[in-house]
């Protein structure tokens, strides 16, 4: 069986397919794979280091406002309809796995005309309009969310979960505790946006977080090109980095609280895991009805950026750290968010 993967531009499309690709290669050691990405995404690095072949796709993505941008866009689809039929017909994939992104709608739609079957895996609890414009060329349509049914043809459409990563359920709290020289004796509150980073968080912890590093150990991941220097001189037990890779999966484990955005591969690995969590979601953005539907199951502390200020996020944060029921029932409930072991699951629909 060989598998092409689809997605990019940033890790949410990326996220739910590396987990499939973990499971498939456990499952079958003898899967091939390859991957159509963007050429300057975050997820090159990422895909090499799962060692797949990658192929670099232009992107032919809808200009927001009326621009000199919709003249091209046709040429550049056709462009990129073309490099996908080269792709597709040197590959010969046995199906194609898509979780949205822009660079997944020439490549689903050549595979269409081709005969290769498609899936199509609809993370947000609002679909994206890729995933929309995919849809009636896909084989079977997944979605995270039961809400998200609605929006896509029933009949190849069905509730599934999100998968999770099988390596970030590994993770160890004493290699966390020896790589970063965390003081064993306070809890630890893992800082993150998610893969692209979040600057607003960049800079609220920048006037916060000496105050918080005096009561935990502080992990803060600002994402690559956003370190802000400053931070780096917030005490001893203020851990500033640009991003993790192998240790992410340690970091995940030692945090006693985590503070991030609430796209769904973030959400996905705090879920599996049970993490006590406060959730910002990116303004204007699919995370934001994400955020609602969390925050209505009671499964984290939601916070919008545009109602609150960087010490109400502080005292936000010192009321969980020293409320240790409260931080067990949004572990609980966050544990029950929504099912992410479903990858051997939707591994064996995929066998079409």
């Amino acid at each position: 069986m060989k598998i092409a993967f689809t997605g990019g531009g940033t890790l949410g499309p990326v996220t739910p397919l590396l987990a499939v690709l973990e499971t498939a290669r456990k499952d079958d050691p003898t899967l091939e794979s390859f991957w159509i990405g963007t050429a300057h995404g975050p997820e090159q690095e990422l895909i090499a280091s799962e060692k797949v072949i990658f192929y670099a796709l232009p992107v032919a993505r809808l200009p927001r406002y009326l621009s000199v941008e919709w003249i091209l866009l046709p040429f550049r689809f056709l462009v990129a309809l073309v490099k996908a039929w080269w792709i597709l017909k040197k590959e010969k994939p046995s199906m194609i796995a898509s979780a949205g992104g822009y660079t997944a709608v020439p490549v689903i739609v050549i595979a269409w005309f081709l005969g290769i079957p498609v899936w199509v895996h609809q993370q947000d609890v609002s679909p994206l309009l890729t995933n929309l414009l995919t849809a009636p060329f896909a084989t079977v349509v997944t979605t995270a969310f039961e809400k998200s049914m609605k929006r896509f043809p029933q009949a190849i459409t069905q509730h599934l979960g999100n998968p999770v990563r099988p390596s970030v359920l590994k993770g160890s709290k004493e290699r966390a505790i020896a790589h970063f020289h965390l003081d064993p004796t306070l809890p630890t509150v893992l800082v993150f946006g998610g893969g692209g980073g979040a600057s607003w968080l960049n800079h609220a912890f920048l006037s916060i977080g000496a105050d918080l590093s005096k009561k935990a150990n502080i992990i803060h991941l600002t994402g690559k090109g956003k370190m802000l220097e400053p931070l780096l001189d917030l005490g001893d037990h203020y851990h500033a980095q640009e991003f993790l890779k192998e240790e992410m999966a340690d970091v995940l484990a030692v945090a006693e609280l985590v503070i991030t955005r609430a796209g769904m591969g973030t959400i996905t690995e705090l879920s599996a895991l049970g993490k006590a969590s406060i959730i910002i979601p990116l303004p204007e953005s699919p995370q934001e009805a994400n955020a609602k539907v969390i925050e209505k199951a009671g499964a984290a502390m939601v916070l919008f950026q545009e109602e609150v200020s960087a010490e109400e996020v502080k005292d936000a944060i010192f009321d969980l750290l020293q409320d240790q029921t409260k931080r067990q029932i949004l572990s609980d409930k966050m544990r029950q968010l929504l099912p992410t072991d479903c990858a051997k699951t939707l591994l064996k629909q995929m066998k079409f």
